[in-house]
Protein backbone atom coordinates (compact mmCIF):
# COMPACT_ATOMS: atom_id res chain seq x y z
CA UNK A 1 0.00 0.00 0.00
CA UNK A 2 1.12 3.55 -0.60
CA UNK A 3 1.35 6.06 2.21
CA UNK A 4 -1.03 8.47 0.47
CA UNK A 5 -3.66 5.71 0.23
CA UNK A 6 -3.34 4.97 3.96
CA UNK A 7 -3.52 8.67 4.88
CA UNK A 8 -6.66 9.12 2.77
CA UNK A 9 -8.17 6.03 4.36
CA UNK A 10 -7.40 7.39 7.83
CA UNK A 11 -8.87 10.81 6.98
CA UNK A 12 -12.03 9.22 5.58
CA UNK A 13 -12.48 7.17 8.75
CA UNK A 14 -11.77 10.19 11.00
CA UNK A 15 -14.35 12.31 9.15
CA UNK A 16 -16.99 9.64 9.59
CA UNK A 17 -16.06 9.01 13.22
CA UNK A 18 -14.05 11.96 14.68
CA UNK A 19 -13.13 9.93 17.78
CA UNK A 20 -11.07 7.61 15.54
CA UNK A 21 -8.71 10.51 14.74
CA UNK A 22 -7.14 10.13 18.18
CA UNK A 23 -7.31 6.32 18.43
CA UNK A 24 -3.76 5.21 19.42
CA UNK A 25 -4.08 1.96 17.43
CA UNK A 26 -5.00 3.78 14.21
CA UNK A 27 -2.30 6.41 14.76
CA UNK A 28 0.29 3.67 15.40
CA UNK A 29 -0.77 1.92 12.18
CA UNK A 30 -0.48 5.17 10.21
CA UNK A 31 2.93 5.82 11.75
CA UNK A 32 4.09 2.31 10.76
CA UNK A 33 2.97 2.91 7.16
CA UNK A 34 4.81 6.24 7.12
CA UNK A 35 8.03 4.62 8.37
CA UNK A 36 7.87 1.88 5.73
CA UNK A 37 6.64 4.05 2.85
CA UNK A 38 8.36 3.97 -0.51
CA UNK A 39 7.41 7.56 -1.26
CA UNK A 40 10.30 9.45 -2.75
CA UNK A 41 10.88 6.97 -5.55
CA UNK A 42 10.26 9.28 -8.44
CA UNK A 43 10.35 6.65 -11.17
CA UNK A 44 11.69 3.15 -11.52
CA UNK A 45 14.97 4.47 -12.87
CA UNK A 46 15.26 7.50 -10.59
CA UNK A 47 15.00 6.67 -6.90
CA UNK A 48 15.01 9.77 -4.73
CA UNK A 49 18.13 9.35 -2.63
CA UNK A 50 20.31 12.28 -1.58
CA UNK A 51 23.32 10.15 -0.58
CA UNK A 52 25.65 8.03 -2.68
CA UNK A 53 28.16 5.66 -1.11
CA UNK A 54 30.51 3.31 -2.90
CA UNK A 55 32.47 0.22 -1.91
CA UNK A 56 35.52 -0.66 -4.03
CA UNK A 57 37.71 -3.78 -4.15
CA UNK A 58 39.86 -5.82 -6.53
CA UNK A 59 38.90 -9.39 -7.46
CA UNK A 60 42.02 -11.20 -8.62
CA UNK A 61 41.75 -13.30 -11.76
CA UNK A 62 43.41 -16.30 -10.10
CA UNK A 63 41.31 -16.18 -6.89
CA UNK A 64 37.79 -17.62 -6.81
CA UNK A 65 36.42 -15.57 -3.89
CA UNK A 66 37.14 -12.16 -2.40
CA UNK A 67 37.18 -11.33 1.28
CA UNK A 68 34.03 -9.73 2.70
CA UNK A 69 34.20 -5.98 2.09
CA UNK A 70 32.35 -4.26 4.94
CA UNK A 71 30.78 -0.81 4.91
CA UNK A 72 29.39 0.82 8.04
CA UNK A 73 26.78 3.54 7.72
CA UNK A 74 26.89 6.36 10.29
CA UNK A 75 23.21 5.88 11.18
CA UNK A 76 20.08 3.96 10.04
CA UNK A 77 19.46 4.14 6.29
CA UNK A 78 17.19 2.95 3.53
CA UNK A 79 19.02 1.72 0.44
CA UNK A 80 16.87 2.31 -2.64
CA UNK A 81 19.21 1.05 -5.35
CA UNK A 82 22.63 -0.17 -6.41
CA UNK A 83 24.85 0.43 -9.43
CA UNK A 84 27.77 -1.95 -10.07
CA UNK A 85 30.72 -1.08 -12.28
CA UNK A 86 33.89 -2.99 -13.12
CA UNK A 87 37.21 -2.03 -14.66
CA UNK A 88 39.40 -4.88 -15.91
CA UNK A 89 43.00 -4.16 -14.90
CA UNK A 90 45.99 -4.62 -17.18
CA UNK A 91 47.78 -7.93 -16.75
CA UNK A 92 51.29 -8.75 -17.97
CA UNK A 93 50.13 -11.61 -20.16
CA UNK A 94 46.60 -11.45 -21.52
CA UNK A 95 46.90 -14.50 -23.74
CA UNK A 96 43.91 -16.71 -23.01
CA UNK A 97 42.75 -14.50 -20.14
CA UNK A 98 39.08 -13.51 -20.21
CA UNK A 99 37.86 -9.94 -19.84
CA UNK A 100 35.21 -9.98 -17.11
CA UNK A 101 31.82 -8.28 -17.15
CA UNK A 102 29.23 -7.78 -14.42
CA UNK A 103 27.62 -10.96 -15.78
CA UNK A 104 30.71 -13.07 -15.00
CA UNK A 105 30.92 -11.95 -11.35
CA UNK A 106 28.57 -12.97 -8.56
CA UNK A 107 27.99 -11.00 -5.36
CA UNK A 108 26.80 -12.00 -1.91
CA UNK A 109 25.34 -9.21 0.23
CA UNK A 110 24.69 -9.39 3.94
CA UNK A 111 23.87 -7.11 6.84
CA UNK A 112 25.72 -7.39 10.13
CA UNK A 113 27.67 -10.34 8.70
CA UNK A 114 24.69 -12.67 9.11
CA UNK A 115 21.46 -11.64 7.34
CA UNK A 116 21.77 -12.26 3.61
CA UNK A 117 20.09 -9.89 1.13
CA UNK A 118 20.95 -12.21 -1.76
CA UNK A 119 20.32 -15.87 -2.45
CA UNK A 120 20.96 -18.01 -5.49
CA UNK A 121 19.95 -21.49 -6.49
CA UNK A 122 20.91 -23.80 -9.29
CA UNK A 123 24.22 -24.81 -10.74
CA UNK A 124 27.02 -22.34 -10.08
CA UNK A 125 30.05 -24.44 -11.00
CA UNK A 126 30.89 -26.97 -13.71
CA UNK A 127 30.90 -29.61 -10.95
CA UNK A 128 27.39 -28.58 -9.85
CA UNK A 129 26.26 -27.36 -6.47
CA UNK A 130 24.26 -24.49 -5.07
CA UNK A 131 25.00 -20.83 -5.70
CA UNK A 132 24.39 -20.12 -2.00
CA UNK A 133 24.03 -16.43 -1.14
CA UNK A 134 25.50 -15.25 -4.48
CA UNK A 135 23.66 -13.58 -7.38
CA UNK A 136 24.94 -12.15 -10.66
CA UNK A 137 26.47 -8.72 -10.04
CA UNK A 138 24.64 -7.04 -12.94
CA UNK A 139 21.34 -8.08 -11.30
CA UNK A 140 22.02 -5.48 -8.58
CA UNK A 141 21.92 -2.59 -11.06
CA UNK A 142 19.39 0.19 -10.64
CA UNK A 143 19.35 0.45 -14.46
CA UNK A 144 16.84 -2.39 -14.72
CA UNK A 145 13.25 -1.71 -13.66
CA UNK A 146 13.86 -2.64 -10.04
CA UNK A 147 14.19 -0.59 -6.89
CA UNK A 148 15.19 -2.10 -3.57
CA UNK A 149 13.96 -0.86 -0.23
CA UNK A 150 16.41 -2.21 2.33
CA UNK A 151 15.80 -0.49 5.65
CA UNK A 152 18.83 -0.94 7.90
CA UNK A 153 17.63 0.20 11.32
CA UNK A 154 20.64 -0.57 13.56
CA UNK A 155 22.33 2.52 15.04
CA UNK A 156 25.35 2.04 12.73
CA UNK A 157 24.28 -0.64 10.24
CA UNK A 158 26.93 -2.74 8.56
CA UNK A 159 26.56 -4.09 5.04
CA UNK A 160 29.09 -6.42 3.46
CA UNK A 161 29.85 -7.58 -0.05
CA UNK A 162 31.71 -10.71 -1.12
CA UNK A 163 32.49 -11.37 -4.78
CA UNK A 164 33.27 -14.56 -6.68
CA UNK A 165 33.69 -15.59 -10.27
CA UNK A 166 30.47 -17.12 -11.54
CA UNK A 167 32.36 -19.98 -13.14
CA UNK A 168 34.67 -22.10 -11.02
CA UNK A 169 38.27 -21.18 -11.90
CA UNK A 170 40.02 -23.68 -9.62
CA UNK A 171 40.96 -26.90 -11.41
CA UNK A 172 42.14 -28.39 -8.13
CA UNK A 173 45.54 -29.21 -9.67
CA UNK A 174 48.62 -27.14 -8.83
CA UNK A 175 48.84 -23.39 -8.37
CA UNK A 176 45.73 -21.45 -9.46
CA UNK A 177 46.22 -19.74 -12.81
CA UNK A 178 44.46 -16.53 -13.78
CA UNK A 179 41.36 -17.20 -15.86
CA UNK A 180 40.07 -13.62 -15.76
CA UNK A 181 41.86 -10.28 -15.70
CA UNK A 182 42.18 -8.81 -12.22
CA UNK A 183 39.18 -6.53 -11.86
CA UNK A 184 38.38 -3.40 -9.91
CA UNK A 185 34.78 -3.73 -8.69
CA UNK A 186 32.71 -0.80 -7.43
CA UNK A 187 29.23 -1.12 -6.02
CA UNK A 188 27.47 2.19 -5.54
CA UNK A 189 24.62 2.43 -3.03
CA UNK A 190 21.89 5.05 -3.35
CA UNK A 191 20.42 5.72 0.07
CA UNK A 192 18.71 8.11 2.44
CA UNK A 193 18.69 8.36 6.21
CA UNK A 194 15.70 6.94 8.09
Amino acid sequence: MSLSYEVLRFVDRAMKRPADASDPRLLARLEAYARDAWEGIVALHAPASPMTWEVVTVLRGAVQLSNRIPFRFPRPVEIVGFFPTIIPLATPSTSGILTPTTDTIAVSMDTDNQNYLTSGDGISTPAGGSAGPFVTLSAMSVQVPRIVCYKLRNPTPDIGFTYRWKLDIDSGVGTPKAVYKDTLISLTMYARYL
